[in-house]
């Protein structure tokens, strides 16, 4: 495993975003899935973000990439030669142990695990394959995949580039100061989500207390 993430950071280091795009891809689209992206990302980050155009590229190509290749494995296993794609499907490399951990956070939460689910390392791919199978609208499976795609590598590349210039607190202080709106949105993001969390244990609660 390391000697594949050393791998993969000399591949970005040659050739840059295009590499960074091609990671995501197939890390999403689980063509792929052996990289260890927790350790490739972020040291992908300290590699291609020197500056504010170069974070828009970070971002925007590992944005392109993670969005592309979820929609290859959403495709994949929406159905039998959905878009060309269903033959994709028996060259995933997916345990049957994943794949059930995906279908139970999707039952419980919904179609809003797709956008939250892309920040957390054992949803970030799995998470599409129930959707897939829940007949998902790609519409909304597009937004929401863009959208939480977006804002994790947004905040690994912030994270990382402030954080290596002075220390984690003052690189907080110095991002909110420097970037609002950026700061804004990851607020809210953490309060929507929040709100979702509390809004789901209270039905939970509910629905134990009726049970009983």
């Amino acid at each position: 495993m390391a000697d594949l993430g050393t791998a993969a950071l000399r591949f970005i280091q040659l050739y840059g975003p295009l590499a960074l795009l091609i990671f995501t891809f197939l890390e999403t689209s689980m063509l792929f899935p052996f990289f260890p992206s927790e350790v490739v990302v972020p040291a992908a980050a300290a590699l291609l973000v020197v500056g504010p155009v170069s974070f828009v590229v970070f971002v925007g190509a590992a944005t392109i990439g993670g969005t592309l290749g979820a929609f290859v494995l959403f495709y994949a296993f929406r159905g039998p030669g959905s878009r060309g794609l269903g033959r994709f499907r028996e060259r995933i490399d997916v345990s049957e142990d994943a794949t059930e951990r995906g279908r139970r956070w999707f039952r419980s939460w919904g179609t809003s695990s797709v956008f939250w689910g892309r920040f957390l390392p054992a949803l970030r791919s799995v998470v599409t394959i129930p959707a897939a199978l829940a007949d998902m609208s790609p519409t909304r499976f597009g937004v929401y995949t863009a959208a939480g795609t977006v804002l994790f590598y947004a905040a690994v590349g912030a994270v990382v580039y402030y954080g290596r210039q002075q220390s984690l607190f003052e690189a907080a202080g110095s991002l909110a100061a420097d970037r609002p709106v950026l700061t804004a949105v990851v607020v809210v993001v953490a309060l929507v989500l929040g709100l979702l969390v509390v809004r789901e244990y209270r039905r939970r609660e509910r629905g134990t207390c009726r049970n009983n």
